[in-house]
This record gives structure tokens, C-alpha cells and sequence, in this order.
């Protein structure tokens, strides 16, 4: 599969890269291996360094109450659970800055953005826009706006942009839906 750079990741496939009994284990460790040994340029945000954390937590939660991973989860969960979770899957939640730490060292461009405040204002312009046409949550309306002003391919697990995927936003932005 031909990906062109700089790559914008969802935070499904920073998690299906760390989580080995994640679903999309296999298909995201292939397309991490790709995008390293290219050395592509890869873009995250913090959000979405944020929603690989709750996510990890989540499923670590899940693995040790014996939980589908679609239990129910909230704040009040992770505090009842939280050092459990740290007890027993800390390596989970500390991957994600592990992971940029290697790429890094390694070679691999990778950047958190957005950087520039005219961009940013840009993000939020959009994001709102996206929701309304779209119909995204607001993170996931940001995701799509983040991609489209810093990255040619945004990457997504996320059934919610087979939508937008078929009918993309106007510009050069490619979108790749990941499935197992």
C-alpha cells in the first residue's frame, strides 16, 4: 500500500500497535513496520496521545474486571481501578511516549502538532465544520481537521470515517480506514 507522508494517526492505531490482544494488532503492527522503515513523517496530537491513554486503560480495565471491551468505562471506574491497571499493565500506558522516544532515536520524523497558532485557529475553524457535515463527535471532527491541515494521509480504525472517506473533504487529504 502506497502511503504518502507526512501521516496523520488516530489514536485506534497507536493502541492496536501496543495492545497485542487488540483486533487490529496484526494489521497495525504491519503498517507501523511500513511506516518506519520508510521513515515517513508522523503526526500526532495530543489528543489523540490523550485517547490511546484512556483507551489502554480501558482495556487493561476490561482484561482484569474479566470485561468485554466494550464495558462500560468512566472516570470513576478508572479511579476504583487505577492501580490495578498501573500494577499490572503500566507498560501499556507508558508505550505510547516509549514508542515516539524509539522512532524518534531511530529517525523517524515524528511531531506533535499543531505547532503554529494559524493553524491551530484553522483546526478549530474546521472542526465545527466537520461535525455539522459529517456528523463527528468533536474529537473526531478535530482528528479530520488536524489531518487536513498537516498531513496528505490521515489513518483511522474508526468506522465513523468510512463516511467521510467516501466522500472526503475537498483537497489532497487521503483517507485510510484500517479494518481486521
Amino acid at each position: 500500500m502506497a502511503i504518502d507522508p507526512p501521516v496523520y494517526l488516530d489514536a485506534n492505531i497507536l493502541v492496536g500497535t501496543i495492545v497485542r490482544t487488540h483486533r487490529l494488532y496484526p494489521t497495525c503492527v504491519r503498517l507501523m513496520a511500513t511506516l518506519l522503515t520508510g521513515k515517513s513523517d508522523i503526526l500526532l496530537s495530543a489528543m489523540s496521545v490523550n485517547e490511546c491513554l484512556w483507551a489502554t486503560a480501558k482495556l487493561a480495565y476490561c482484561q482484569l474486571a474479566k470485561q468485554p471491551p466494550n464495558a462500560h468505562w468512566s472516570k470513576t471506574c478508572y479511579l476504583r481501578w487505577c492501580e490495578r491497571i498501573f500494577a499490572s499493565y503500566e507498560g501499556w500506558i507508558t508505550a505510547v511516549g516509549s514508542m515516539m522516544k524509539s522512532w524518534s532515536s531511530a529517525g523517524v520524523p515524528i511531531e506533535v502538532i499543531p505547532k503554529r497558532d494559524a493553524l491551530w485557529e484553522h483546526v478549530v475553524d474546521l472542526t465545527p465544520h466537520y461535525m455539522r457535515q459529517f456528523k463527528l463527535s468533536p474529537a473526531d471532527a478535530m482528528h479530520l481537521a488536524l489531518a487536513e491541515t498537516h498531513a496528505r494521509t490521515f489513518i483511522t480504525a474508526d468506522s465513523d470515517f468510512e463516511a467521510v472517506q467516501k466522500n472526503p473533504p475537498v483537497g489532497e487529504l487521503v483517507i485510510l480506514h484500517l479494518v481486521a
